[in-house]
């Protein structure tokens, strides 16, 4: 080294050498550092590597569990469509069977009606008639009272 060449007893040269001695540590501290970079740098890139390839098997899983569920999805949408065709269907023969009912109730009542009219009908001309004869008579003795026929 270039140390051993100067003499130590002349201050000037024991600092060259201690600087000389100084740089050769700093070298040395830059070359590990240059090393402790490669290895950093290599060690980055396989957690980059490792962490794209989890990312890219955690994507798949997700695009697996989507796949499941939109056709579970459509399975329970399926399903409750053919259900509420099922109960529309039912409910559509009830209200017919109650609108029948009901039109049958109504053709009924209006027989009954009629029926009732045409009695009532009867009734009110025999009570006119009594009417009519009650009116006859109280003329009849409202005349013989009055003198008017004899």
């Amino acid at each position: 080294m270039a140390t051993a060449a100067y003499d130590m007893t002349d201050p000037l040269n024991s600092r060259v050498a201690r600087l000389e001695s100084d740089v050769s540590h700093i070298r040395t501290d830059i070359s590990d550092l240059k090393i402790d970079l490669r290895q950093i740098r290599e060690e980055l890139s396989t957690h980059r590597t490792e962490t794209h390839r989890h990312f890219q098997a955690l994507d798949a899983r997700l695009a697996a569990n989507q796949t499941e569920m939109q056709a579970e999805f459509k399975a329970v949408r399926a399903e409750m469509h053919d259900e509420f065709k099922a109960v529309r269907a039912e409910m559509h023969g009830e209200i017919k069977a109650h609108r029948t009912e009901t039109q049958t109730g109504f053709s009924e009542l209006r027989t009954e009606i009629s029926t009732l009219g045409a009695r009532m009908l009867k009734h009110e001309w025999a009570m006119l008639s009594l009417v009519v004869t009650l009116f006859l008579a109280l003329l009849g003795v409202m005349l013989r009272g009055f003198g008017w026929i004899g």
